[in-house]
């Protein structure tokens, strides 16, 4: 089968939707012929083609940044003249501009296309909350009802996406991302006895501020403990600088490092916080389970399904919650070895070869309608 897989970032820009992409394609390279479409966009100094391995081809596009979302003036003419004829495109959902190109190509190609809705994106600006509802309104909605299928993470944002855009709920289905777990699982030694671990981008949707405000009220109760913070974004400067100005000698900013020692992190850790202001389907909550980690997360909808009772949910989280939450766990050892077991048994429903059957079979489903 001749998949396109189209995506506006791709590694090595950090994220989690882009993790997704290079391991969903990677895998797939082994039964089908893959060609990712991509930008430009963080991968200064990466060759624009690359065939990182048989049956995988990654095409970078010159893109124009335009509020830091990829804008590939070259996509359209890709798609339309990609050879061999493609069996089916899979957009990722994550950027503006690229699905409707993606559309528009499968329109006059007479393709099919499947789009991967990977995190309900909310207003971040003044404008956003002005803009972001006229494009979905204008483009984003005819453009999933025009998909031949919707791929939602979670049940809740399924129900949600349905209601939204009034989409066909026989045409939207739950696949979840995946973890591999022969990388992230329980680690040979005893855990650390205080460590708080927060693995991910710094961005203002992950709000490290409110962990940073728990770890003052902790330090402030007399709690002994250590934060580490692992991941890099356009908050690390002010995070690293607030974490000064609170003087939080116990938190140490690592940046970013590879899965091999992020795996390693998880298994060490106490607990893995995860204050999330809004997620899709986060890989550090389904990395974190399957290394048997204890997570504390805020109590978003899409997380307590994930996480069910392997996790310990916060709402509403505040600095004060949080902190109760970190203090509960950190003096309560039978708590997290009830935690990290059911964890471990949880993440199983994840592992990453039955998301990639999965997705096959919607494609093969797609195909044959």
């Amino acid at each position: 089968m001749e998949i396109l897989q189209i995506a506006g970032r791709y590694p090595p820009y950090l994220g989690g939707e882009e993790a997704v992409v290079e391991t969903l394609a990677t895998r797939q390279a082994g039964d089908h012929a893959v060609t990712v479409y991509t930008s430009t966009l963080g991968a200064a100094g990466v060759p624009r083609r690359e065939a990182p391995r048989p049956g995988l081809r990654v095409v970078r596009l010159r893109a124009l940044r335009i509020a830091n979302t990829p804008v590939m003036p070259g996509l359209l003419v890709r798609l339309l003249r990609h050879a061999p004829r493609p069996d089916l495109l899979h957009v990722h959902t994550g950027v503006a501009f690229v699905p409707e190109v993606v559309a528009i190509a499968a329109r006059l190609r007479g393709l099919r296309y499947v789009a991967h809705q990977h995190l309900m994106v909310r207003p971040s600006s003044r404008a956003g909350t002005v803009l972001l509802p006229l494009y979905h309104r204008l483009l984003y909605g005819p453009f999933l009802r025009r998909a031949d299928r919707v791929v939602c993470l979670t049940a809740a944002m399924r129900t949600e996406l349905v209601a939204a855009y009034d989409l066909d709920p026989a045409r939207v289905v739950v696949i979840g991302n995946g973890v591999d777990t022969d990388r992230f699982r329980p680690g040979p030694e005893p855990r650390r006895p205080a460590e708080l671990l927060f693995v991910g981008r710094l961005s203002a949707q992950k709000n490290v501020d409110a962990l940073l405000e728990a770890a003052a009220l902790l330090r402030a109760r007399g709690r002994r403990f250590g934060v580490r913070i692992v991941g890099d974004g356009e908050e690390a400067a002010r995070l690293e600088r607030k974490a000064a100005w609170l003087g939080l000698d116990e938190v140490v900013f690592d940046g970013r490092r590879g899965p091999g020692e992020v795996a390693g992190d998880y298994a060490r850790a106490t607990a893995v916080v995860m204050p999330s202001t809004h997620e899709g389907m986060p890989l550090v909550l389904l990395e974190a389970m399957a290394s048997g980690a204890p997570v504390v997360t805020s109590g978003l909808p899409e997380l307590a399904e994930v996480g069910a009772d392997a996790v310990l949910a916060v709402d509403p989280l505040t600095a004060v919650t949080l902190a109760d939450a970190l203090d509960r766990v950190l003096g309560d050892p039978a708590l997290r070895d009830r935690l990290s077991a059911r964890a471990v048994v949880r993440a199983r429903a994840y592992a990453w070869w039955t998301v990639v059957e999965r997705i096959d079979k919607l494609y093969a489903e797609v195909l044959a309608s």
